[in-house]
């Protein structure tokens, strides 16, 4: 009965950034990638190189720890901000692949052409 409540086990990554001030601060990992540690809590969003952190094993989920100056974690905030306008200002401005040229000739060209054979032949006739 207790176990046909439970759902299925999602393991949750955290990152946890311990401040030289004594405080830290805990998000979310959103995404890894071979560069770069993205994370978002509440207030902020961090962007963490691959060096500077270290990985551990929890009940649930990876818990990514690093320890950094003040100066160290506002970057991780900056390098974040920086790419998420990035990753917006590259979404906003898409401008849609470039129109393709008609293959062919235009209705006015096929007109004109129509035209001067017409009078071509009213020439012939009269002559």
């Amino acid at each position: 009965m207790l176990g046909a409540n439970k759902e299925p086990y999602e393991p949750q990554d955290t990152l946890v950034i311990f401040k030289d001030d004594g405080t830290a601060d805990v998000a979310a990992v959103i995404e890894i990638n071979d560069d770069r540690l993205y994370a978002e809590s509440a207030m902020t969003s961090y962007s963490v190189p691959v060096g500077d952190f270290s990985s551990y094993t929890g009940r649930k989920g990876r818990i990514f720890l690093t320890g950094a100056t003040i100066e160290a974690s506002s970057d991780y905030q900056r390098i974040a901000a920086l790419e998420r306008s990035t990753v917006l200002r590259q979404i906003t401005h898409y401008q849609g692949d470039p129109p393709i040229a008609a293959a062919g000739m235009s209705l006015l060209k096929k007109m004109l052409i129509g035209v001067g054979i017409v009078a071509l032949l009213i020439f012939l006739k009269a002559v």
